[in-house]
């Protein structure tokens, strides 16, 4: 690694991008390394012959050429779960062409089906994982992301400057923030002085949808090449992802509610089946011995049992592996009563960080997830789904606010989006915004991606107690 300064300012000397000529290394690895290691496992039970395979090369050096018009390799990250999608049509549509030239050649039945279906299959799991590699090992990096100059407005900007530096995945990496200014001299002043400072910059510019003292973004596009206008609408708008439309001399924005669609909640109930089908043979056994482990640490019964709301505001009874002592809601009235900051804490969060009630079995079983193996059966029942908001008690409800009606309109998860993005080591307030995000911009390869997230989360445990 000691020669990477000089390969990125090799890069950069002949105007190449080092993010996305990582990525599409990475992503070169990963669609030629996985069809290799597929032919080697297919080739070692013999009959095949290598020199079939030769041409498939230059196909799979395709991929990040069809990638591009998927937009993989933009300055701004996709979304992740828009990301995962492109990963897969990209995937199909480059097997899908292998499959149309073996059709012209007539050659289809001297190939191997195993290593084209396999190939395509591992490459599904493995091109996002390689991306996810790429940018855990260089995100932090200072030359990863375009650099971005904030114009900030009421204190906004602060806000967006935070999250971008907490997440430098998403491509931008801010290195300086003014304030906004009102007159058409200082603004040119100010912009003049931002891209001599930061050449090759892009700009974030908060914009409010009325009238405004100065045409911001045609004085920015004096200066810069590229403008990012960030609509300044309330919080609740704020949460849902809006596509750009042409209506003619008008731009629109389309906002879109898959919850309406029957048949992406068909298939979200299809793949909660499926995986719980899949994950029985493995999880079965593994929750005989967890059983065994509670009975002998604590008296006690193994599972415990909770009423909580459901889909429609309806009740239902949660299951999970005993991770308290027996009558656990007497010692917490106890424990609360004698501790003042263990009240405020309960009453603030709904949970205790270092909660005198839990077993010794139960931290191990509340760090490693495991103690939420049992609601499986509520899936199976269809009173939950593997990914969704987490099922509340009664006495949360009051802190939803007017999210609680969104949340009635959706099934509880095991796993969701405030499990993948930090967990208990987030503030109520941000569960609920995740929550109303999830919500609000559900899809199939939303659920498939916090799905894929949820596995290195609960391996860490990060944010578990």
């Amino acid at each position: 690694m000691s020669q990477m300064p000089l390969l990125i300012s090799l890069l950069r000397r002949v105007g190449l991008s080092p993010q996305k000529t990582l990525l599409c290394f990475f992503d070169l690895v990963a669609l030629l390394g996985t069809a290799l290691l597929v032919f080697l496992l297919r080739a070692a039970y013999g009959g095949l012959d290598p020199a079939l395979y030769k041409w498939v090369l230059p196909l799979l050096l395709l991929g990040p050429v069809l990638g591009s018009s998927f937009g993989i390799y933009q300055s701004i990250s996709l979304p992740p779960q828009r990301e995962l999608k492109a990963l897969f049509l990209l995937t199909s549509l480059t097997y899908s062409l292998i499959l149309v030239v073996l059709f012209l050649a007539q050659a289809g039945g001297v190939y191997s089906r195993l290593v084209i279906a396999g190939s395509w299959a591992a490459t599904v799991l493995t091109l996002p994982i390689m991306r996810g590699l790429c940018r855990r090992r260089f995100a932090k990096s200072r030359w990863w992301g375009r650099p971005l100059i904030i114009l900030d407005r009421n204190d906004t900007g602060r806000e967006l400057w935070r999250h971008l530096k907490r997440h430098p995945e998403h491509g931008l990496m801010p290195v300086d923030i003014f304030a906004l200014p009102q007159d058409l001299p200082g603004l040119r002043r100010l912009l003049a002085t931002a891209a001599k400072l930061h050449p090759g910059a892009m700009i974030l510019i908060h914009h409010h949808m009325g009238p405004q003292p100065l045409d911001y973004i045609t004085e920015a596009s004096a200066y810069f090449s590229d403008i990012l206008v960030v609509p300044a609408f309330d919080d609740d708008f704020r949460a849902r992802w809006l596509t750009p439309r042409d209506l003619g001399n008008v731009v629109g924005l389309l906002v879109r509610q898959n919850l309406h669609d029957k048949r992406r909640l068909r298939l979200k109930r299809c793949i909660d089946l499926v995986i719980c089908a899949l994950a029985a043979t493995i999880l079965l056994p593994v929750g005989l011995v967890l059983a065994l482990c509670i009975r002998l640490d604590s008296p006690g019964p193994v599972f415990y049992k909770q009423k909580r709301i459901g889909q429609g505001g309806s009740h239902l009874n949660i299951y999970k592996f005993r991770t308290m002592v027996a009558d656990a809601d007497a010692a917490l009235r106890a424990c609360l009563a004698a501790d003042p900051a263990l009240r405020e804490e309960w009453e603030r969060d709904h949970k205790l960080r270092n909660d005198p009630r839990i077993t010794r079995m139960g931290a191990f079983l509340r760090k490693s997830s495991l103690d939420e193996l049992p609601q499986l059966l509520n899936v199976l029942a269809g009173e939950m789904s593997l990914v969704g908001p987490r099922p509340i008690v009664a006495a949360e409800v009051a802190k939803y606010g007017q999210v609680y009606d969104e949340y009635c309109r959706v099934k509880p998860g095991i796993t969701g989006l405030w499990q993948i993005s930090g967990r208990n080591d987030t503030s109520y307030a941000e569960r609920v915004a995740y929550d109303h995000y999830y919500i609000n911009n559900w899809s199939v390869w939303m659920d498939l991606w916090i799905l894929g997230k949820t596995v290195p989360v609960v391996i860490s445990g990060y944010g578990a107690y």
